[in-house]
């Protein structure tokens, strides 16, 4: 537009250029020769008007011409411009497009992001739900169990009401037999557990006693069971563990109040040496006897006929009073587990120990080596008896009441 401003008529000066007038064949070359000027200066100035003429031709001519280029120029420009916003349309467009692309991409990727938390949620409440049905469903198995042990629970405690009630409706007897089947089963309890036979005779003969004194002739069964039980309860022979541990505990505490064998510095003096006279007249026996007395113990020799033990340090003196009590202590063990073989090994080193390394002529020594002595005389017999023939007369007696007949066996 500001060429067209600048030129109004730019078509025509291209035309001009493009279409030159045609050299008139008029128009003659100058002549070489300068002699005659003014036939020159005729002849040029109608060569200028001939020229003149033929442009303004040219341009009357060319004038249709332009205004068509100018059209199509503008139509030209018009195309572009068109083309141009058609293209800027068309890249707005894909890059809509673009956008939308991206973005429909994205609301997808939440979508499916969001459908996997979604899953995993259900995932998770599928889990805890099936997770709360094991549950209820423990809890209803244990509630049907403790609902079955409670039942069971009533029924038991209904019978034990029932018994109580047909125990109280009974005759005094049932007390009787009661406490008659309690002490046999102190017996058996003094007789295993505290091997102390002795009271467990006592115990049978009371609650032989009892049954004695309700005076029914159908218990002679149980009574004869009763004496069968004493009988072998008497035949038993047991040793008295209960004292015999007594006497090994006091040994364990007397041990250390034992001496020790020391060298004897004492040696018997055997010579007949006669004492010095206070009189003045037997100055001469006297100084005699000073003399020898003086000469004869200068010098001495003594034999000993025994071997010489070595002292013990006060760590091993120690050593050996607790593996003396260590080995009485071990005896007390076998007598509670019967065990014949460890109670006199035991025993016997305790008493080798006693007579090796201490002090035999001590009254205590002596003492506690008779004492071994006398403990290693013992035999540890266990008991062979494992129950009484009365207790299960004397338990059918209690709950129902009489003793059950003993079915025959059949032929």
């Amino acid at each position: 537009m500001e060429n067209n401003k600048k030129d109004p008529n730019p078509s025509a000066q291209k035309g001009e250029n493009v279409i030159s007038p045609a050299p008139s064949p008029k128009e003659k070359p100058p002549l070489a020769k300068k002699g005659n000027a003014t036939s020159q200066q005729s002849a040029d100035s109608k060569t200028n008007n001939q020229s003149n003429a033929s442009v303004n031709n040219g341009r009357r001519k060319a004038k249709p011409s332009s205004w068509w280029i100018r059209i199509g120029l503008l139509l030209s420009l018009l195309v572009a411009m068109i083309a141009v916003a058609a293209s800027y349309w068309l890249y707005l467009q894909l890059d809509q497009q673009a956008n939308n692309q991206t973005q429909l991409g994205q609301n997808i990727t939440e979508q499916v992001t969001q459908n996997k938390a979604f899953k995993y949620e259900l995932q998770q409440t599928a889990m805890a739900a099936n997770k709360r049905i094991a549950t209820l469903e423990q809890q209803q198995s244990n509630n049907i169990k403790a609902y079955s042990t409670l039942a069971e629970l009533q029924q038991s405690n209904k019978q034990l009401q029932e018994r109580v009630a047909v125990i109280a409706q009974r005759s005094p007897n049932h007390w009787m037999a009661s406490e008659a089947e309690y002490l046999v089963r102190m017996a058996g309890r003094k007789l295993w557990l505290e091997n102390d036979p002795q009271t467990a005779i006592g115990l049978l003969q009371s609650a032989d006693e009892r049954i004695s004194a309700m005076k029914d002739p159908s218990l002679t069964i149980l009574r004869r069971a009763l004496a069968d039980d004493i009988s072998k309860v008497n035949a038993l022979k047991t040793t008295d563990i209960t004292n015999t541990i007594f006497d090994l505990d006091t040994l364990i505490n007397d041990i250390t109040q034992l001496p020790l064998n020391r060298v004897d510095e004492n040696f018997a003096n055997h010579k007949n040496t006669q004492p010095v006279t206070d009189s003045i007249d037997d100055w001469q026996q006297n100084l005699t006897r000073t003399w020898h007395e003086l000469t004869d113990g200068f010098i001495t020799i003594r034999k000993r006929t025994t071997d010489l033990e070595p002292l013990l340090s006060p760590e091993q003196q120690w050593y050996l009073v607790e593996n003396i009590r260590n080995k009485l202590l071990q005896a007390q063990l076998a007598l509670y587990r019967f065990d014949q073989v460890n109670y006199q090994q035991s025993i016997s080193l305790a008493d080798k120990w006693l007579q090796q390394y201490f002090d035999l002529r001590d009254l205590k020594t002596k003492a506690m080596i008779e004492s071994l002595d006398k403990l290693a005389k013992i035999k540890v017999e266990k008991i062979t008896l494992n129950k009484f023939q009365a207790s299960p007369l004397l338990q059918q007696l209690v709950i129902y009441g009489e003793i059950m007949p003993t079915e025959e066996p059949a032929q």
